[in-house]
């Protein structure tokens, strides 16, 4: 099962309690005790962040410390856990990284405990702690370049590309003119643009410190992303049409022929694959749903700019409504337990009014830990919707427990909690609501329409 990332409103009540025990701890300097204890709370819940981001700085500062003697020390004390851990990783990787955490508490930067923490997590399909384990590596050797493309593949395989443009523009600068290298710089420059946020923006870690240097011409070497795609399409399209017909290149193909919005050619290049895979992925499903509804929703768009009949319009959207939930419907019978498909599928059962239909499968969803708050909020609009509205109070108060900070997810929860409130006629509670949101974003929804009725109705 893979492991999911998760925040401290992500956590159990039990595990919340261990965190702030810990940092206690922690803020007390009494690093080993802190490290025993963050340890713990890692190996019961990996996913955990704020743990994994207190642990490694505890670890850190505990290395500091050691002596040359004690450091040598370390990676005989540590060799039993990461032999331990090889062994485990093949069937049992959960308990590899136990392992490879009982040895990196001895010393964080200990390669061979680093590796087999990456190896375990991969088969976990946590690439984020593979790329933890990887930044330690580069940041203790940053001249390895075997382990800066290994870091800049875990980035790739982690969607994050800002970063992993950042190793590729390193080597293309190390190998100027190695045409592999500017393959590389451009389809990295390619995944950066699909992240939020611009080149250059946001915190440098330590190891990205040490890797981004000498890239003054960085600007001119890193294209517009429209121009960037298309020379990549170029580039698959030629592979393709001299022989290379292998699936990892037609689906790079296909997911560039879908950001460049030219969905027929995706579906094509997709359906391609699945031919010859003689199976249909469920990754690949979803590319060809998306691009399915993109192709409806320009139809729909054409179709009211020509004035067509509305009952027309509306049976396209049918059509197309109809076709993503056969889609969702077989993905509920082939992965049952998969509750990011159930999430999904509530919110598309939801989209069509089938409000009892949603309540199930939304219960069911709130056991994934990534959608448990908002999967909650919608379990308060469907009883809402149902005229329940003490059980739309319920839940929407349950979740905004967890809400510590006023983001788009409180506001939206704060929101529907204050049309109930309204609807059963409980205007000063709702009035609450609404200025919460007020107080911070004075444009959302009917938010400053409400309040100006409220304060009409009673001068």
């Amino acid at each position: 099962m893979a492991i999911v990332k998760k925040t401290l409103k992500d956590v159990s009540a039990a595990t919340k309690s261990a965190y702030t025990k810990a940092m206690q701890v922690m803020n007390q300097n009494n690093l080993e005790y802190a490290i025993t204890l963050f340890k713990e709370i890692v190996q019961f819940d990996p996913g955990f962040l704020d743990a994994r981001e207190k642990l490694r700085k505890c670890e850190r500062d505990y290395y500091a410390k050691m002596g040359s003697v004690a450091k040598t020390l370390s990676t005989v004390k540590a060799l039993a856990h990461v032999t331990k851990g090889n062994m485990l990783k093949a069937k049992k990787p959960k308990e590899a990284m136990d392992e490879a955490e009982e040895a990196l508490a001895f010393n964080v930067f200990n390669p061979a405990a680093l590796t087999l923490l990456a190896e375990a997590a991969k088969k976990l399909e946590a690439m984020f702690i593979c790329v933890e384990a990887y930044e330690l590596i580069v940041e203790k050797d940053d001249k390895n370049e075997a382990n800066i493309v290994k870091l800049g593949e875990y980035y790739k395989a982690d969607g994050q590309g800002i970063k992993y443009l950042t190793i590729c523009q390193k080597l293309a600068d190390k190998y100027p003119g190695d045409l592999e290298k500017l393959a590389l710089l451009r389809e990295a420059a390619a995944l950066a643009s699909m992240e939020k946020g611009k080149w250059g923006q946001g915190e440098k870690s330590d190891f990205k410190k040490n890797l981004n240097t000498g890239n003054k011409d960085q600007g001119d070497r890193i294209i517009r992303a429209e121009d960037d795609i298309r020379e990549m399409i170029e580039k698959y399209s030629k592979e393709i049409a001299e022989g290379n017909e292998s699936i990892d290149t037609r689906r790079r193909l296909a997911e560039l022929y879908l950001r460049a919005e030219e969905f027929e050619k995706a579906i094509e290049a997709y359906t391609w694959i699945v031919n010859k895979m003689g199976t249909l992925d469920p990754a690949i499903d979803k590319a060809i749903e998306k691009a399915n509804t993109a192709i409806s929703k320009r139809k729909v768009e054409q179709m009211i700019k020509d004035g067509r009949p509305q009952e027309e319009i509306d049976a396209e959207k049918k059509a197309n409504y109809d076709y993503r939930m056969e889609r969702y419907q077989d993905r509920i019978r082939m992965y049952p337990n998969d509750l990011q498909i159930r999430f999904e599928y509530a919110e598309l059962l939801w989209e069509g009014g089938a409000v009892d239909d949603a309540l199930e499968q939304f219960q069911i969803a709130q056991r994934n830990p990534q959608h448990r708050l908002i999967a909650i909020v919608y379990l308060g609009r469907c009883f809402a919707a149902k005229n329940q509205f003490d059980m739309a109070i319920e839940q929407f108060n349950r979740a905004l427990e967890d809400m510590p900070t006023m983001n788009a997810d409180k506001m939206f929860t704060l929101y529907h909690l204050g049309c109930t409130y309204d609807t059963m006629g409980r205007k000063k509670e709702a009035l609450d609501c609404f200025k919460q949101i007020y107080a911070v974003d004075i444009k959302y929804l009917d938010v400053a329409e409400r309040i100006n009725k409220f304060y009409e109705e009673n001068k």
